[in-house]
């Protein structure tokens, strides 16, 4: 039994070896890591509080519009900035400056005019080009860490609902619609976050070389690269245009894109194709022989519509409505001047038998 007790311990031992927190997957992401900026102020709806942060855990503090991570702010800071209302912070640069090292160090929280009414043990690792924290949990809300000295609150949260826009992939935006007929285009595209939705299901774009003549266009667009994986993070990214300038599948015409992982889904910052037919792809499956769409907008002709077919029809009847009115008030006009000159005619031919009985009366005289 003790034998097996020995075994089983140095089996755990093994297997944490060569254990890297700095390594994805291995630390945790900190909440609304982009609102600790020691110039953004707390919102009165939304304060941050760190009460709830896991214990022996080694965070990352990156936004999802910052470029690389964030350190831990030298104070001290202000009440209400860092997106809290008691910030947390070091009252001296003790980040180690060696890669791998591990430093043990103090955190102050102001309280008023008392730049450091309380202190909370910390633990820093550098990774590098990036450092990693096992953070304290405050006693009570609101307290919370700052991150970010001089940096302000972020761009809107592209993975919020009211950041993005539903982008509603129809059958022909797949990379399976070959068609050299559908040479549809988004150069109409407004720049904006969309999330594609094809069939209330997620969709992504394609991560491989689309040939010419899919997608229900001549020239697809796909992304160069694989989508990030680290959630709450924007990602700058290339996407390619398969202009048919090679032989070959190639990127041979990129476009700028943002790509933000949302843990449960992607959001794309999409912009306008500078020519036609470009186009770009979602989804991997679809049938484009049945289906006709207009560059993003979902729908078939125009007068296989319901809807469509009603509000055509009012239209027509509108003008054809406008119509027999303005050739009615026009008819009208016509008769009240047929009958004003008509009246005036018989005016004028009585006034001519008045003047002829008088004349004859001067000769006879």
């Amino acid at each position: 039994m003790g034998r097996i007790l020995v075994f089983f311990l140095l089996a755990i031992l093994d297997s944490t070896k060569g254990f890297n927190p700095c390594e994805e997957g291995n630390h945790y992401v900190l909440h609304k890591a982009g609102w600790r900026g020691t110039t953004c102020a707390r919102t009165t709806s939304d304060s941050i509080c760190d009460r709830y942060i896991f214990s022996n855990i080694w965070y990352k503090a990156i936004g999802h519009d910052d470029l690389e991570p964030r350190k831990l702010a030298v104070g001290p800071v202000d009440m209400f900035l860092c997106g809290t209302d008691y910030p947390l912070y070091l009252l001296n640069d003790t980040h180690p400056t060696v890669d791998g090292d591990i430093e043990t160090t103090q955190v102050c929280m102001r309280d008023g005019s008392n730049p450091c009414a309380k202190q909370y043990e910390i633990q820093i690792l550098s990774c590098g080009s990036f450092f990693l924290y096992n953070l304290s949990r405050p006693d009570t809300c609101d307290i919370a860490y700052c991150f970010g000295e001089n940096m302000a609150c972020p761009k809107p949260d592209p993975c919020d609902s009211a950041n993005y826009e539903i982008f509603p992939v129809t059958e022909d935006r797949s990379t399976s619609c070959q068609n050299k007929e559908l040479q549809l285009c988004d150069s109409g595209l407004e720049e904006k976050w969309y999330r594609p939705v094809k069939q209330n299901h997620d969709v992504r774009m394609p991560t491989t070389c689309v040939p010419q003549n899919r997608c229900g266009t001549r020239s697809p667009i796909w992304l160069n690269g694989n989508e990030p994986t680290i959630d709450d993070k924007t990602t700058n990214m290339k996407a390619c245009v398969n202009t048919g300038i090679t032989e070959t599948c190639s990127c041979n015409k990129q476009i700028d894109i943002q790509i933000r992982n949302c843990s449960s889904f992607f959001v794309y910052n999409l912009t306008a194709t500078s020519s036609c037919p470009e186009r770009y792809c979602f989804g991997d499956t679809g049938n484009c022989k049945t289906m006709a769409t207009n560059g993003n907008v979902q729908s078939k002709s125009l007068f296989e519509e319901p809807t469509n077919i009603v509000y055509i029809c009012l239209a027509i009847g509108v003008v054809l409505a406008f119509l027999v009115f303005l050739t009615c008030m026009i008819y009208k006009k016509h008769l009240l001047n047929v009958k004003v000159e008509s009246k005036t005619e018989i005016q004028h031919k009585g006034e001519k038998e008045e003047k002829i009985p008088k004349e004859e009366m001067k000769n006879y005289a």
